[in-house]
């Protein structure tokens, strides 16, 4: 089982929403240099654990070599360094700037004024023939610096608006966690440590540590059914059906308890939904797991179980005036 605070995570996503912010600052703003500009967004790329962007900043920031690999041709072609031919531009980005600024100087040089006389008219031809030159070359640097700076914008942009999103929900589910975490603390002293593990555990790399968030999950679940509808007789329906409420059948008993509880028919039948088609997930995990077959639990599908859990846990958890159990005894047989 995993271990650790996941403290750091939060506040790498911190640091890295308000880098985002400032760097589309910079860019919009001009406030510092293209080579800067290409380091702060390797910053962001490694805050956000983007290794796809990290390898293509890497070139803006290192610059790139004379023959290009396929890293490197991926790179370029990202950062819109496509030249005529299939060939690309792998000047520097601070060798770029540089030669915007030389050619806007040489530009402001050719307009002084001209010579008196004979001469008058051949330095005015080869100034015009200089100015075509410098114009051209000016504007070639600067398409390809607004290329690049605009791929790097695009990117900055793109992060800058999962890291808001990601950071609203967390604060949205953070109000929720707390309303829940008492509740659930109160009716399962232990339930607490084992949530964080499992949040934990869908973060994980490994497998294995994904279906042990979805094992711990229906654990999670029985665990609430054993306090609320323990372990009894089966229960037989006004149409003649019987309904298993062994310790196996969690959430059989979970319905039950949910079904007396509930003041409205409707809001229980809601919540008494959504633990059903979580209770049917969670058992084909579980019977996964026991057979050795982690791979049938992703890592999105962990993160969801544990997400809907939590939630389905509160909304049991508010159903009614409270959560005293529901006794069992014989009239239910």
């Amino acid at each position: 089982m995993m271990t650790g605070n996941p403290a750091p995570t939060a506040t790498r996503q911190r640091e890295a929403q308000e880098l985002a912010e400032e760097l589309l600052g910079d860019i919009e703003l001009r406030r510092i240099g293209a080579a800067d500009t290409a380091r702060k967004a390797g910053r962001l790329a490694l805050l956000t654990d983007d290794a796809s962007a990290m390898a293509w900043l890497r070139h803006e920031v290192n610059g790139y070599a004379t023959r290009l690999d396929a890293d490197a041709i991926a790179a370029a072609i990202r950062s819109g360094r496509q030249a005529d031919e299939g060939k690309f531009w792998t000047v520097g980005l601070g060798t770029i700037e540089l030669d915007i600024d030389s050619f806007m100087r040489q530009v402001d040089g050719l307009g002084g004024p001209l010579p008196n006389g004979e001469w008058a008219y051949k330095v005015s031809l080869d100034r015009a023939q200089q100015m075509t030159v410098l114009i051209t070359g000016l504007r070639t640097r600067r398409e390809l610096l607004d290329h690049i700076l605009g791929a790097i914008h695009g990117y900055v942009a793109e992060r800058y608006q999962e890291l808001r999103f990601g950071a609203a929900i967390e604060t949205a589910f953070s109000v929720i966690r707390a309303d829940v975490d008492g509740r659930i603390a109160e009716l399962v002293p232990g339930a607490l440590p084992m949530i964080t593990a499992a949040f934990e555990n869908a973060g994980s790399e490994l497998p294995e540590h994904w279906a042990n968030a979805a094992s711990t999950c229906r654990r999670l679940l029985k665990l609430a059914a054993d306090v609320l509808r323990p372990p009894g007789p089966d229960k037989a329906l006004p149409n003649g059906k019987t309904v298993h409420m062994g310790d196996g059948q969690y959430v059989n008993r979970l319905v039950d308890w949910i079904a007396a509880a509930a003041e409205s028919e409707t809001e229980g039948a809601l919540v008494i939904a959504d633990l059903e088609y979580l209770g049917r997930r969670l058992d084909a995990a579980d019977a996964g797991g026991h057979k050795g077959a982690h791979e049938h639990v992703t890592r999105l599908q962990a993160s969801r179980y544990i997400t809907g859990t939590y939630l389905l846990l509160g909304d049991i958890l508010r159903l009614g005036t409270g959560y005293a159990p529901r006794a069992t005894d014989s009239a239910d047989a």
